[in-house]
């Protein structure tokens, strides 16, 4: 075998050098002919599509010629696309041979080829514009946002455009009439992408928040990108920008407001993928006014409906609370003559939210999403705190598991019994009085996790490391993986540590199955005012800790500071 002779897309060819399938690198290698009854053959002659290290070597090959015409453009698109997917196919990380290849690769930019790093990627066309002679744009032939999976293996950075910060946008005022066209419109996109493209409307579930941003008029329109790396800041004029802080979307002018390029752009860059398709819809709204025939019947996501449903709920509990009476305490009572605990009381069923295809248009934002005014909600630390280095590092403890510490584990020895806890829990010394309602918060879990995960990213890139979210993996079994193939499994708390921890049943195998490989983050005191924002590295949580193994894994004593771990500290924020 690897003699024969095969007649390919460049002639006769020995099968060792030869390659099946869709010829993604015409003019670089040879093909043999995609003919479905020949298949048999080139499976029995070992002649198979193009593995991740040809791509690469092929790509390599088109950065050293001296011209770089259309044809060459198109084999570099679709050797990135092969790359992508053939990597994704493995499902984990990349084989080392393929990462150390890809470290010196050279990318196609806006100034041409480079090996050096940064680069930089964003999916902006007014902003990759204005951005073309400051800074390395990654140009890999089609939208860059299909590309993300590799951003990390080819150190690129991603600029946030849609975070920027608006500058100056104090001085502008809202717009009532410009208000009521963008809401209308914000609903008739809604129901136009969950009618036709349900998957792009579910990626993106926050509509009536979007629906109930202000206009604002900015006649003097930029924003300031903060590239990493030795770049300075960059300001650039933009004709839209929505602003998360100030509730507002922002226009250069309100011919801005029906445009692709305007907030169609401003808009897609909240959603995760596809952005182009979009705008484009946003586009379709107004030049089909759909805003006037859809709004009455308009469809929303079920992702919205999730959300409304959760937020009337958590309203009528609200409300609830403000009507039940203060108590006052009262003589105790000895538990034998103690009356029965009253039974909980059932929400009527017509009150509790339905599910319903269709849903009415109200005359005017709806504030009840917002139970609290903003000053009293419970807010975490800024995001802005993780990209100053830690305060203190600390290594704590030795590398083998601790003894079963009856301050950490929470249940005493009796003699020679087995150390579990009792069937019911001791008085307190002095009472305990129930806990007063805490103030709403502010933040939701996947808010905690994603300000782990920055401090994290900060930590590992100062070792020369990257850091990819795997949040979105079913089953996974962690949080995230690092570019040296480690896994690491997020548990974010507003306030202290607690006593303990619970870990997945895919957690826990892939913790049992990666050992040092496998370190769990316990990131505490993230809250505004609760203390000092701290991450916690703990390699082979599972062989350190004492486990409880219920249904689900628990890790014993995690406040216990004599095992091996790295602690990570900030200044708190008040």
């Amino acid at each position: 075998m690897g003699e024969e002779l095969i007649l390919t897309d460049q002639g006769w060819k020995a099968s060792d050098d030869c390659f099946s399938g869709t010829a993604v690198l015409r003019g670089f290698r040879p093909f043999t002919f995609t003919e479905p009854g020949l298949e048999p053959l080139w499976q029995l002659l070992g002649i198979g599509e193009p593995e991740a290290e040809d791509l690469v070597d092929v790509l390599k090959e088109i950065a050293r010629q001296d011209e770089f015409p259309a044809s060459q453009q198109q084999v570099m698109l679709n050797a990135l696309r092969s790359l992508r997917d053939r990597l994704a196919s493995v499902g984990g990380p990349a084989p080392l041979a393929v990462r150390n290849k890809l470290r010196p690769l050279p990318l196609w930019t806006t100034s041409g080829w480079t090996r050096t790093r940064p680069v930089y990627a964003v999916d902006h066309p007014g902003v990759e514009r204005a951005l073309a002679e400051r800074l390395p744009l990654w140009k890999p032939g089609g939208d860059v946002q299909q590309f993300t999976s590799l951003f990390a293996l080819l150190k690129v950075i991603p600029l946030d455009v849609a975070g920027a910060l608006v500058i100056d946008g104090q001085d502008s005022v809202p717009d009532s009439t410009l208000t009521e066209d963008f809401r209308r419109a914000v609903v008739a996109l809604q129901d136009l992408l969950v009618r036709d493209e349900p998957e792009l409307a579910e990626s993106f579930s926050d509509w009536n928040w979007l629906a109930g941003l202000e206009v604002r008029i900015h006649p003097h329109l930029r924003i300031r990108l903060e590239p990493d790396g030795a770049h300075e800041p960059v300001e650039l004029p933009v004709d839209a920008q929505i602003a998360r802080e100030q509730g507002a979307l922002f226009l250069r002018s309100a011919e801005a407001l029906p445009t692709k390029p305007g907030t169609g752009t401003a808009i897609a860059a909240l959603f995760p993928g596809q952005r182009h398709r979009v705008g484009h819809r946003w586009r379709d709204v107004w030049e089909e006014r759909l805003a006037d025939t859809a709004v009455e019947t308009a469809f929303t996501s079920t992702g919205q409906q999730d959300q409304e449903d959760r937020r009337r709920l958590d309203e009528q509990l609200r409300r609830r609370q403000q009507e039940t009476p203060a108590t006052h305490p009262t003589p105790s009572v000895p538990a034998s003559r103690q009356a029965p605990p009253p039974p909980l009381k059932r929400v009527p069923a017509q009150s509790l939210p339905s599910a319903p295809s269709l849903t009415t248009l109200p005359s005017r934002p709806s504030p009840s999403p917002q139970p609290a005014p903003p000053s009293s909600a419970r807010r975490l630390v800024s995001e802005a705190a993780f990209d100053a280095p830690p305060l203190t590092v600390t290594t704590t403890g030795p590398s083998q598991p601790p003894t079963s510490d009856p301050s950490a584990s929470g249940y005493t020895r009796t003699g020679g019994m087995s150390p579990w806890p009792s069937s019911l829990p001791l008085s307190r010394p002095g009472g305990s009085p129930p806990r007063e309602q805490s103030a709403p918060l502010g933040y939701r879990d996947p808010d905690k996790e994603r300000l782990a995960l920055r401090a994290l990213r900060r930590i590992l890139r100062d070792q020369g490391i990257d850091l990819e979210d795997q949040r979105g993996v079913s089953g996974f079994g962690a949080d995230a993986l690092d570019s040296t193939g480690r896994f690491f499994e997020i548990k974010a708390h507003g306030g202290a540590v607690p006593l303990e921890l619970s870990l997945t049943r895919a957690e826990f195998r892939r913790a049992m199955s990666e050992g040092d490989n496998y370190i769990l983050v316990i990131a505490s005191h993230l809250e505004k005012g609760k203390g000092t924002p701290t991450l916690r590295l703990i390699p082979d949580p599972v062989n350190r800790f004492e486990i409880e193994l219920p249904t689900e894994t628990r890790l014993k004593g995690v406040r216990y500071t004599g095992v091996a771990s790295t602690v990570y500290e900030w200044p708190s924020e008040q």
